[in-house]
């Protein structure tokens, strides 16, 4: 089973505002999750918000405005956010996983010092040619080329091979990771670990398993609204559900009983 979850939930608001998502080719799926993008009708006037869970992972961000090339911003941050669109705005985002933006950019999350960073400051490799590429680009899978082929000629002239801390993220999404084994299994102290973990993703090993373990439980009520709640706590792999709850709220807001009303919600207004 696939725990490979949208960063949006796709419903009917949603596709109102014209939002797609999109997977990238199978060579950046080692630092990219997805391409989102939207593009809200003129006539909207006021769209509700909609929850960015954290996940570990940041946005590449691409605005488009009338003749001019698009702006560009790389937004991290492993808060709850809310974001809202506004009529007639068009965004194109591309969401890293954890270590992509370092991996692909050579952009810290732990160095960035605000929410949104515009990258046009970082003097990347090939952004003029994107950005006049996207401005020019008659249709969105013309500019999801144009994207797929910088990020493909960052990664051959950024990424050697797969890094330590890359590795580690294999072992930190799986329920039942124990972060004492990991260490044990490491070339480096303790210590050097974690602070090359923090350079590349802005967060410790345990701080991201966290998120990956509420990431999970999400999926799991997602996909099954009926879901026992003790059964998503111990699949998930916290110690029980009132360890999942507590960490459940502090990253969601909600509590996974309210989180799990609004999906079952959900199935039956779509079953209506």
């Amino acid at each position: 089973m696939s725990t490979q979850e949208f960063y949006f939930q796709p419903n009917s608001s949603l596709t109102a505002l014209g939002f797609s998502q999109h997977l990238p080719s199978e060579q950046l799926t080692p630092w990219v999750q997805q391409y989102w993008t939207i593009q809200v009708p003129e006539q909207i006037d006021t769209t509700q918000p909609y929850p960015q869970y954290p996940d570990g992972g940041s946005n590449l961000t691409f605005e488009f405005l009338p003749n001019q090339l698009p702006s560009a911003y790389i937004h991290y941050s492993q808060q709850l956010n809310q974001s809202s669109f506004v009529p007639g705005q068009h965004l194109l985002s591309v969401r890293f996983l954890a270590t992509g933006a370092f991996q692909l950019l050579g952009i810290s999350p732990a160095e960035l010092t605000k929410a949104a960073l515009d990258i046009r400051l970082c003097n990347l490799v090939g952004l003029d040619w994107l950005l006049d590429q996207l401005a020019n680009s008659p249709n969105l899978p013309a500019r999801l080329t144009a994207i797929e082929c910088w990020l493909l000629h960052l990664a051959e002239q950024r990424v050697s091979n797969t890094t330590l801390v890359q590795k580690s993220l294999t072992l930190l999404k799986q329920p039942a990771a124990d972060l004492q084994h990991l260490y044990s299994q490491l070339p480096k102290s303790r210590r050097q670990f974690e602070r090359l973990f923090k350079l590349e993703t802005g967060l410790s090993p345990a701080q991201l398993q966290l998120l990956f373990k509420v990431k999970l439980a999400r999926f799991f009520i997602s996909n099954n609204p009926l879901i026992d709640l003790a059964s998503v706590a111990q699949q998930a792999g916290f110690y029980d559900q009132a360890h999942m709850h507590q960490h459940f709220v502090r990253i969601t807001g909600q509590t996974p009983g309210q989180y799990k009303k609004r999906k079952m919600s959900q199935l039956s207004n779509s079953a209506e």
